[in-house]
């Protein structure tokens, strides 16, 4: 215990006034007896209790003395040393990694981390905290944080994300926030080593909590699918990471999570085991679930989508050679051909011509630039885009088109010149761009392939698939135009998310089988996969690196003392209150 302000010790000259002046005021009090015969009576009442007597008489004078030291307390601030979390300053770096969900079959190694921040949370003696999470890039909760209430209702709401963490990233960035004074740095993970934490040690201290434990783990590798004749045949490895022999189930799901084939699986100690199913239904995409006693099952299901063809692309020789080479840097594959061969073109692939007789075709999408039929006009204006997901990536603002072609008929505006159709779409759904390479400057800005990519995406997106994301990747995708947003669902049909703008689109955190639907369309599944540094555990050690003050490990709590004396203080002014009112001033 202590006193924080002594400067007001000189407060205690107030008690001694009331002390001396009640040394000088008088020591008896004036009685009338109406009879002798009642003197003996009344005296013996007074020699029977005299220290109440006493008390009764001196009432007031006790109150202000007590009154007085309360009040001096008050001003002094007397507090409780207790041991508080060393630094000034204090930094909780939190690994939302997916193998943080190693489990000893009591609890996962997160929510053991979670309860002892808790713990941490009440030894803070009034500091602030900052906490940050780990991904792949590293992201701030709380910074400076002082309320008990704000920081346990932010613990409360960690996640795992399930991206591998990034300590390089990590640590310049704990070193850029780090101030001068003692900062006392603890980091929650799983594994880490001794050599990815900074050099600097001067006034910061590092504690890093790690499992200090080898969990056992049996992991789903790699998971593919292919078609063949007969069929459809999965692959999977398993790697065995225990020191014991162990028996497996593999189970194999549809995209609308029907179960389609079953496989016992031995697997050898500290071996990888390569198993095949053969003669599986066609479905778009495929689930593996992994069945096995082991402490982590973040690892043991993945998901694939089926091969399909590819749609290429064709250009009509007759184009300007810039449009083949921009198609070319979109797509290697693309090829360049007669105006005859592409009408021997099946399939849904994009045929790139001026030709307008294909417009009536609807096998082939197909992006007309320029006319055949047609010739152009001279005009002069400003260009305005009407489709913004179009030009959300290829702004054409800045072009310059000196001469147009007529427009399309009964085909819907994308783009305008001086009010006048410069991008089209026909009913069928082809893109038609009015005017040729020779009559602008749009090859020579960086939003021409651009576009062409735009194009390509937004006319081949009949396939049912979007692809393989890392957990809460952010990436730029293209879905066909819907009248509705698209709803993102998991494999079991729980709605995850809307998708407000088609362009962007950040990928959910658990990985998994998932699609994107609109009411009336088609679904388009995508897959997001677990890293694969994420599939094998370490096992951790927790230690301490480097030293800051010690006087910043003692915490004052003064909040306790404080309440009681102003609460004592104000019983105190109400006894006084009603003393005085019963008996008087001069008690």
């Amino acid at each position: 215990m202590g006193i924080s302000n002594l400067a007001f010790l000189w407060t205690i000259v107030f008690p001694l006034i009331v002390i001396i002046y009640y040394f000088f005021r008088k020591k008896y009090s004036v009685q009338e007896v109406s009879s002798t015969l009642f003197w003996r009576e009344v005296m013996k009442e007074t020699k029977v209790s005299p220290y109440l007597q006493h008390l009764q008489r001196n009432t007031l004078f006790y109150l202000q003395m007590l009154l007085f030291l309360f009040m001096i307390l008050t001003l002094l601030q007397p507090y409780i040393k207790s041991k508080a979390i060393a630094g000034e300053q204090i930094i909780w770096v939190v690994d939302t990694s997916a193998s943080m969900l190693v489990d000893d079959g009591k609890q996962s190694v997160f929510e053991k981390y979670k309860q002892e921040m808790h713990t941490l949370s009440k030894q803070l003696g009034g500091k602030s905290v900052t906490i940050i999470t780990v991904d792949a890039e590293p992201k701030i909760l709380l910074r400076d944080e002082q309320k008990i209430a704000t920081i346990q209702k932010a613990i409360d709401e960690l996640q795992v994300t399930y991206g591998h963490e990034n300590w390089s990233n990590t640590m310049d960035f704990l070193q850029s926030i780090i101030e001068k004074k003692s900062t006392a740095v603890y980091i929650f993970t799983d594994a880490m080593d001794r050599k990815q934490l900074p050099t600097r040690t001067k006034n910061v201290k590092w504690i890093v909590r790690g499992t200090d434990h080898k969990y056992q783990n049996i992991s789903l590798q790699r998971f593919g699918a292919i078609q063949s004749e007969k069929g459809v045949q999965a692959i999977a490895q398993i790697d065995n990471q225990t020191k014991k022999n162990q028996q497996a189930t593999l189970k194999v799901y549809d995209a609308n999570n029907k179960l389609m084939a079953e496989k016992n699986v031995s697997l050898k100690a500290g071996q990888v085991t390569k198993t095949v199913l053969n003669d599986l239904e066609m479905t778009t995409a495929l689930t593996a679930k992994l069945t096995v006693n082991d402490e982590y099952t973040a690892d043991q299901s993945m998901s694939a989508l089926l091969a399909t063809d590819q749609s290429r692309i064709y250009v009509d020789q007759s184009l300007h050679q810039l449009v083949f080479k921009a198609f070319q840097s979109i797509d290697p594959a693309t090829s360049t051909i007669t105006s005859k061969q592409l009408k021997t073109i099946q399939g849904r692939n994009l045929l790139v011509t001026n030709q307008t007789q294909f417009l009536k075709q609807t096998q082939n999408p197909v992006l007309l630039i320029g006319r055949d039929d047609q010739k152009a006009f001279p005009v002069q204006g400003n260009i305005k885009a009407i489709d913004q997901n179009l030009f959300s990536y290829a702004p054409i603002d800045d072009i310059y088109v000196e001469k147009l072609y007529p427009e399309v008929q009964n085909a819907k505006t994308l783009a305008t010149i001086d009010d006048k159709p410069l991008i089209q779409q026909t009913k069928n759904g082809h893109i038609v761009v009015l005017t040729d390479l020779q009559m602008t400057d749009w090859a020579l800005h960086p939003s021409f392939p651009l576009f062409l990519w735009n194009v390509k995406e937004k006319l081949t997106a009949t396939e049912s698939q979007l692809g393989t994301f890392k957990p809460g990747e952010k990436r730029v995708i293209s879905l066909p135009n819907s009248p509705k947003n698209y709803d993102i669902y998991s494999a079991d049909n729980e709605y995850i998310t809307t998708l407000t703008d088609n362009g962007s689109f950040v990928a959910p955190a658990k990985p998994g089988l998932y699609y994107a639907k609109s009411d009336g369309d088609d679904a388009f599944y995508f897959i997001v996969a677990l890293e694969q540094q994420e599939k094998t555990l370490s096992e951790g050690t927790t230690f301490q690196y480097g030293e800051v003050s010690k006087k910043d490990t003692i915490a004052k709590d003064d909040s306790v003392f404080s309440t009681i004396l102003i609460i004592m203080i104000l019983g105190l002014l109400i006894a006084e209150w009603e003393v005085q009112r019963r008996y008087g001033f001069t008690n």
